[in-house]
C-alpha cells in the first residue's frame, strides 16, 4: 500500500500530457509525479524512490525531492518562517514543514533551529512537524538492542555531551569522555549502541564499543611499535589527548589492547613507555 509521509518504491505506470503515474505494485493504487517533481527522465516500467505526500486539494502526490525526514523519523531543522499560527522549517522539500503553535514546545524564532518530529493527521493526512518530543520519546518501538550500529546526528551541546538522534528514528546522548575527534552539530556519524534507558532514551558512542573493537585495537598498537623503532613513550599513565593524537583511540581501549598484547609476551610495559618484547 502506499505509505503517505514516506519514501515509497513504486513502478511507472504510464505516461500522460500533465505527467507520469506512478504504481503501487501491491495495491495497484496510482500516484501522480508532475514532471517537475521528477529528478530523472522517467519512462513507462522504471522503479523509483518518491515521498508521497498530499497537495493543497487533498489529492496525493508524488515527488523524487526527498525531504531530510519522513513521517516517524526526528531530524535537526531551521526555522525559515515564522507566522502567528506556526513556524515553517526547511525539510529538503519546494514546500517548507508547518510546526503549529500548539505543537511548538517553545515558541519557535525565525532562523532557530530545532530538533522536529514529522508527523501526520489520521484524519486529513496532513503532514507537520512538533518540538513537543516527550509523548514521541514515551511511545519509543525499539528495534534496536546494545551493541548495534547506528547513524548519530548531534543536535544540541550540553555539559555531559550531545544530545542526538540515532537512526532518525530515536534521542539519546553521547558522552564528551567518550568523544575523541572532533565533531560538528548536524553533521551525521556511524556509532554504536551502548545502552537503552528506562527513559526510552540511548545511550550512544561513535566509536565500536567490545571485545572486537580491543582486538582491532591491538594491532594497530602493534603495527605503531614496529613501525616506531620498535617502542613508544605511550603507556597507561599518558594522557587520553596524546593516545587520540597517535592512535586514534581511546585511553580505555588503549590500555586494554596493551594488556592483552602483554599476557600474549608481545610487548614489554613500563614506567617510560611500552616496547615489543
Amino acid at each position: 500500500m502506499i505509505n503517505i509521509g514516506k519514501v515509497n518504491t513504486l513502478t511507472v505506470e504510464r505516461e500522460t500530457n500533465s505527467g507520469f503515474y506512478l504504481r503501487d505494485e501491491e495495491s495497484r493504487y496510482e500516484v501522480f509525479i508532475p514532471p517537475s517533481l521528477a529528478e530523472q527522465d522517467l519512462m513507462v516500467g522504471d522503479e523509483v524512490q518518491a515521498f508521497i505526500y498530499p497537495d493543497a486539494t487533498g489529492a496525493l502526490i508524488a515527488t523524487q525531492k526527498l525531504p531530510v525526514a519522513q513521517v516517524g523519523e526526528y531530524a535537526l531543522l531551521q526555522a525559515v518562517n515564522v507566522k502567528d499560527f506556526g513556524a515553517f522549517f526547511e525539510w529538503g522539500m519546494d514546500k517548507d514543514l508547518l510546526v503549529p503553535g500548539n505543537e511548538q514546545k517553545d515558541k519557535v524564532q525565525e532562523r532557530e533551529s530545532h530538533v522536529v518530529r514529522i508527523c501526520i493527521e489520521e484524519v486529513t493526512d496532513r503532514i507537520y512537524g512538533s518540538t513537543k518530543l516527550g509523548k514521541f520519546i514515551d511511545a519509543s518501538e525499539f528495534d534496536i538492542d546494545t551493541g548495534d550500529k547506528v547513524t548519530i546526528t548531534p543536535v544540541e551541546i550540553t555539559e555531559i555531551g550531545y544530545r542526538s538522534i540515532i537512526n532518525k528514528k530515536f534521542l539519546g546522548m553521547i558522552y564528551n569522555n567518550e568523544i575523541f575527534e572532533p565533531i560538528r552539530v548536524g553533521n551525521t556519524y556511524e556509532g554504536v549502541v551502548k545502552k537503552i534507558r528506562e527513559d526510552n532514551l540511548v545511550d550512544a558512542a561513535l566509536q565500536v564499543q567490545g571485545f572486537n573493537n580491543i582486538l582491532s585495537a591491538k594491532d594497530t598498537v602493534y603495527k605503531y611499535l614496529q613501525d616506531n623503532g620498535g617502542e613508544s613513550p605511550l603507556n597507561d599513565k599518558s594522557s587520553p589527548e596524546l593516545i587520540y593524537k597517535h592512535l586514534k583511540m581511546s585511553k580505555k581501549t588503549f590500555k586494554s589492547s596493551i594488556g592483552i598484547l602483554y599476557k600474549e609476551r608481545k610487548i614489554v610495559i613500563s614506567p617510560t613507555g611500552i616496547k615489543i618484547a
